[in-house]
């Protein structure tokens, strides 16, 4: 095989790999839309069902006051939910340049999520949904499952794994 002949080859097989990824990056979000469609299809997104919750701290927030200058980011999770440890510092990270309330599913106590929050290192606000009454009420099947607030509606839903960037653009698109 002549250099000539090994540089088109090489040039085919780059080429055959990005048309490959192209195709991989569509199917996954067509699958990743599905899967959040038919996780979220129960979830009514004309109003939020519970606008005020009891902080970890003890403060009230009121979702529907809060996100009517600005989105605010719910993000449901648990303790005890592996792809939750993935998730959960990119909700930290925005936390810090975005509205955000998350909601603890079954994790615990009071005291115990306030440990796992100090062990970790997180610092945004937490509501304790010690028996899934508040994750029942947004009608939750999955952790972790990120709504998006917006004037007291539910504009944006998804669940399982997401980036710091798709949790952006969630909140600004």
């Amino acid at each position: 095989m002549t250099a000539k002949q090994t540089k088109r080859s090489w040039r085919m097989r780059v080429k055959r790999g990005a048309r490959d990824l192209c195709w991989l990056t569509v199917f996954v979000l067509i699958s990743s839309t599905t899967v959040d469609w038919w996780r979220s299809r129960d979830i009514d997104t004309s109003e939020v069902p519970v606008a005020s919750m009891r902080l970890l701290d003890g403060r009230q927030q009121d979702l529907v006051a809060m996100s009517q200058h600005e989105p605010v980011l719910v993000y449901v999770w648990a303790t005890w939910c592996g792809v939750c440890r993935f998730v959960t510092p990119s909700v930290d990270w925005l936390s810090g340049h975005a509205q955000v309330v998350s909601i603890a599913l079954r994790s615990g106590s009071n005291k115990h999520i306030a440990g796992y929050l100090a062990h970790h290192g997180y610092d945004f606000p937490v509501v304790n949904d010690q028996s899934g009454a508040l994750s029942n009420a947004f009608a939750v099947k999955v952790t972790p499952t990120v709504m998006v607030v917006e004037q007291g509606e539910i504009t944006s839903i998804t669940t399982g794994f997401t980036t710091p960037f798709g949790l952006w653009l969630r909140l600004v698109l």
